[in-house]
């Protein structure tokens, strides 16, 4: 009885209930996304029937994506600023946040598309991407990155209704944007008809701006005219103070971003350097099975952020002990699924790619599990962290992982000449910031008895 009560308790509890509502969301929508992605790589495969042209698309997306992180973090320090207006249920301070947020966001855009315009023309992006102009034209390059960029930099500005909707606890629903955007990316390359390597690229190149922006530009229209209509972003609200808030908190979350960016999204373009496009499209394949888990995992912790801010506010410090001894039982319990797929993964390959399945490399498959296994046990670290807007050990843990990373994957690459050496190089960046950062929680949370 007594642990029946307890049970109800605990489900009870707001905030508890809260995070289970958008994990159980999150599952849903993210384990169909998760699907959708997995048939999206033979369809990929078929649309470009070209390893190179493909691993080439993989490396302009993961490039040209490195540019959402310079929105200074003015999303994350919306994202907390937020919480603790939504929970004093003050309008005006929230409206006041919003507007001076995208106020800020949309002076970022305007200065990165005009700098864009000068420079981009001035770029030979065949030497930027490794490929040669015999392959890829210059032109038909050129106008590539130009799409994909502009739909990127659309995605800067409409991409803020994600913050306010983490802030809002409605974390489910941008899993459901993504998994709008990978549905409609997948009717695509399964139905379009593949022509020449320029119609493909440019045509796929469109299909991502759409796909990425309208669900996002919809969301929001919705939002302000629903839950937030009294708070709908107005210029006549643009704040300096709001804005500076907002910055002065983004900025620290800009830097980690940057420095996170630098180690965990430069591996395509680094193994594309040192070893070749083509090779982008094995790491690929690794990296979709071997981040299955791992997303999964993210899921779960996709509503923490904003709840333990929400019970930072509340000064619930209890309920974020126990919480954090949660998260790190599950995250034992996720690490040892990544290493118990392996003996599996060739049969996995092979069902899943058919005539186009590789060789696995078990000693790939070992570095890329003890790779993920650092990012969940990150995942949770970070989310905490981050919840409380104490980001000083990111900062210099991420930094000192950035500025090692490139020269150990250089050097590895040059060793052992395998691609492999970049996910090495990774796992050896990460590692410092996971040894103490967890030191520093336990006696933060232990000061709060």
């Amino acid at each position: 009885m007594f642990k029946l009560s307890k049970l109800k308790r605990t489900v009870n509890n707001e905030n508890n209930k809260i995070i289970l509502n958008n994990v159980i969301g999150a599952f849903l929508v993210k384990g169909g996304a998760l699907f959708v992605s997995l048939l999206t790589m033979p369809a990929y495969l078929k649309y470009f029937d070209n390893q190179q042209i493909l691993g080439l698309w993989f490396t302009i997306l993961s490039v040209l994506s490195w540019i959402l992180t310079f929105d200074l973090g003015i999303g994350n320090g919306l994202r907390n600023h937020l919480v603790h207006a939504l929970v004093a249920r003050n309008d005006l301070l929230a409206k006041r946040y919003i507007s001076s947020a995208y106020i800020a966001i949309g002076a970022v855009v305007i200065l990165i598309s005009f700098l864009s315009i000068i420079l981009f023309r001035l770029i030979n992006w065949n030497i930027i991407f490794n490929i040669s102009s015999t392959i890829v034209s210059k032109e038909t390059l050129y106008i590539t990155v130009c799409i994909v960029f502009s739909g990127i930099m659309l995605q800067f500005l409409f991409k803020l209704i994600t913050s306010i909707l983490y802030a809002m606890q409605k974390s489910a629903l941008i899993n459901l944007l993504s998994l709008i955007t990978s549905i409609t990316i997948l009717i695509y390359v399964s139905v379009a008809k593949s022509t020449d390597i320029s119609t493909n690229l440019v045509s796929l190149a469109i299909v991502y701006l759409l796909a990425v922006n309208i669900p996002l530009l919809i969301t929001t229209i919705i939002v302000f005219s629903t839950k937030l209509k009294n708070s709908k972003p107005n210029i006549k609200y643009f704040g300096k103070k709001y804005a500076t808030d907002v910055m002065k908190l983004g900025g620290i979350f800009f830097w980690v971003q940057i420095m996170y960016m630098v180690i965990t999204t430069t591996n395509e373009f680094l193994i594309t350097w040192l070893t070749g496009p083509e090779m982008v499209v094995e790491y690929q394949i690794y990296n979709k099975l071997f981040t299955l888990i791992g997303t999964l995992f993210t899921l779960a912790l996709t509503p923490i952020w904003s709840a333990v801010t929400k019970a930072l506010s509340e000064k619930n410090y209890a309920w974020i002990k126990r919480l954090y001894k949660t998260l790190k039982l599950m995250a034992l319990l996720a690490v040892i699924c990544q290493f118990a797929m392996i003996p599996f993964l060739q049969f996995g390959v092979n069902l899943w790619l058919g005539d186009n399945s590789i060789q696995v490399n078990y000693v790939y498959a070992i570095a890329f599990a003890l790779s993920g296994s650092i990012l969940i046990w990150n995942g949770v670290l970070s989310s905490i962290a981050n919840g409380f807007g104490e980001l000083k050990i990111q900062s210099i843990f991420f930094t000192i992982g950035a500025i090692i990373k490139i020269p150990i994957a250089w050097i590895l690459v040059m060793v052992f000449e395998s691609w492999i050496s970049v996910i090495v190089a990774n796992i050896i960046a990460m590692s410092l910031y996971c040894i103490v950062q967890p030191i520093w929680l336990n006696r933060f949370l232990n000061k709060k008895n």
